[in-house]
Order: structure tokens, then C-alpha cells, then sequence
């Protein structure tokens, strides 16, 4: 399931509670064989009894310009109709809403291609403020719009790959800069179609501005909505079945094993106890338990866990010992 909003956090990295004495007196003789130890840490946090919240998505208060029209596009998808745009999503893809009591999966399917043609805001090195005698005049990062602080940002990895040698990174730098394909209509942008301003400072670096337009070929995106419960309690049980990776039973849990689940950061290092090992397999991630120390560190994470009537998210990191 794709990341959402800063309520639903991320996992905590390791850091946790020491295995017991037991195992270190096994982890001292192990240690004694020369073979790298390695430590195993299982992240668990609690959701609660329902999953809704982690799915359900909501319009921020403040939308970005370049997710302005997400609300409006989901509203029309719910509708029926068929947004569709070229070159981004037209919705947010995968996730859950609820109108009038049914709830519906949002989904992106490409539909066709386009020749398009674009903006492109490229950004040339000027040299560092405090090495120019005379820097030319220049706007500022803060004095502009969050679609275009955005642009410069991006333009500006280019623009610093370009003049220290190597290849800018991939995905959000495209031909050489920024390509504005929305939300820069009107007086979002001082800089597409047409800049404002010849020289941005960012980064105590001045910089030379251009635009150019340029044509893309753009995939055709279209949202739909798909209604998977007409109740709450059908759409959780729909979530149960999308979500969750493992099922526990609470009775079946052994003494040594409530611990492991219930305090977060549970850690022990190599040689793991049985009651772990079983619990690690139970979760699914068994396929951790005997990965070699040549491999380095690995880690699961993410995953949802059914515990009884709750719900946990869980996963479990792996790191050679110290």
C-alpha cells in the first residue's frame, strides 16, 4: 500500500531490547568461531481494531500545485467519468475513498499516447555567490511559488551534475531540468511558459534561467473507481483480505513469544531462540532466518499482521552485530 499521510508513520528503526542472557552465552560461543553474528529486531506497532484509517484517503488542507486536481478528479472517477491526463496520474493510484456510504478502489490505467509539447526550465551555473565580484541581479528561492521552488530544486541537480561532471540522478530530472506539466497556468509560475526572471539564487549558487518547450511523448492516464462494499463493515473486511500478510492467534502465542510481539524493538543476535525462529516463520519471514552474512544487512517491513480482533504493522530488520 503506498504511503499516505504523516499520520500513518513509518516504522521506527531498530533499537530495541537486548536478548536474554541465555543467548549471549550461545552468542559469546558462536562469537568465538570467528563467523559474523548477526542481529535480528522485529518492529511492531499497534493500529488498532480497524484498518480504514490506513487506507481511506483524504485531500490534504493545503494540496500541491502539481496534486491540485487529485479532489476534483476523484469526485468526477466517483462519478463515473473518465478523468484523464497526460504524462501524471489524475488520481492518487490505489487508494480507498468513501462516497454516500460506498466505498470504491481508485485505480490508474494508461489509455493512449500523446506527442505533447512542455516547458522545461534549465538552469545554468553562475558560480557561488561568495566567489562572484559582481553576481547579477536574481530572485530568490523563498519569493516564489511552491510549484516553482519545486522546479528549481530539480533544475538545480542538473545544473550542479552538469557543471562538476557525472550524470544527474533519474526520475524527476527530465531533458536536462524541470518539466512543468501542471499547476503553472496563470500566476502559479514565474517561469513557464515564459520566465520572469533571468537569474535564481539557490544553494548560495546564482543561476541562469531558461525555458525552452519542448515535445514529449506523453502516455494517456485515465482514473477509474472501482466500488469494492456498500458498508463499513464489508469494506473492512475487503481491507482485511487486501492488507494483511500474517494471522496470529493470541492464544497460541507461547511465554516467550508475547514479549516478541507486544514490546517494540524486540532483538536478539545469532543463534536465534526456537520460540523466534517460529515466530519469525509464523509471520512469514522465514526466508530471513538463515541469510548468510555475506549478504549484509536486510530488512522486511511494511507488513500488516491480523493479532486476534487487532492489527499490527510489523517487520523485521536484520544487521550484522555489533
Amino acid at each position: 500500500m503506498p504511503s499516505r499521510s504523516p499520520s500513518r508513520r513509518e516504522f521506527l528503526a531498530a533499537a530495541g531490547l537486548a536478548a536474554g542472557t541465555s543467548l549471549a552465552g550461545c552468542a559469546a560461543v558462536e562469537g568465538l568461531s570467528g563467523e559474523q553474528q548477526l542481529t535480528y529486531t522485529l518492529d511492531t506497532d499497534r493500529i488498532g481494531t480497524s484498518l480504514a484509517p490506513l487506507a481511506l484517503w483524504e485531500p490534504p488542507e493545503e494540496p500541491r500545485p502539481w496534486t491540485a486536481d487529485y479532489a476534483a478528479n476523484v469526485d468526477a472517477a466517483v462519478a463515473g467519468e473518465r478523468p484523464t491526463t497526460h504524462g501524471y496520474r489524475p488520481i492518487p493510484d490505489g487508494e480507498y475513498v468513501e462516497r454516500d456510504d460506498t466505498y470504491y478502489r481508485l485505480a490508474v490505467v494508461t489509455t493512449g499516447l500523446e506527442r505533447i509539447e512542455r516547458p522545461v526550465l534549465r538552469l545554468e551555473w553562475v558560480g557561488r555567490l561568495d566567489e562572484l565580484d559582481d553576481p547579477p541581479g536574481r530572485v530568490r528561492l523563498p519569493a516564489l511559488t511552491r510549484l516553482d521552488q519545486r522546479a528549481v530544486k530539480i533544475a538545480y541537480v542538473a545544473a550542479r551534475h552538469r557543471e562538476v561532471g557525472g550524470t544527474a540522478p533519474g526520475g524527476a530530472v527530465e531533458a536536462g531540468g524541470y518539466v512543468y506539466r501542471r499547476g503553472y497556468e496563470g500566476p502559479q509560475s514565474a517561469f513557464a511558459p515564459d520566465p520572469l526572471h533571468e537569474h535564481v539564487e539557490f544553494n548560495g549558487t546564482v543561476l541562469e534561467v531558461s525555458v525552452e518547450r519542448r515535445e514529449f511523448a506523453e502516455p494517456a492516464r485515465t482514473g477509474v473507481a472501482i466500488p469494492v462494499a456498500d458498508s463499513e463493515a464489508g469494506f473492512e473486511r475487503a481491507l482485511d483480505g487486501e492488507m494483511v500478510d500474517a494471522r496470529l492467534d493470541p492464544e497460541t502465542l507461547s511465554e516467550d513469544q508475547r514479549p516478541m510481539l507486544y514490546r517494540d524493538g524486540y532483538e536478539e543476535t545469532t543463534p536465534l531462540s526456537e520460540d523466534y525462529r517460529e515466530l519469525i516463520a509464523d509471520l512469514g519471514l522465514g526466508d530471513l532466518l538463515d541469510v548468510g552474512t555475506e549478504t549484509g544487512s536486510r530488512a522486511e517491513n511494511g507488513l500488516h499482521l491480523a493479532l486476534g480482533e487487532e492489527y499490527y504493522r510489523y517487520g523485521l530488520y536484520v544487521n550484522p552485530a555489533d
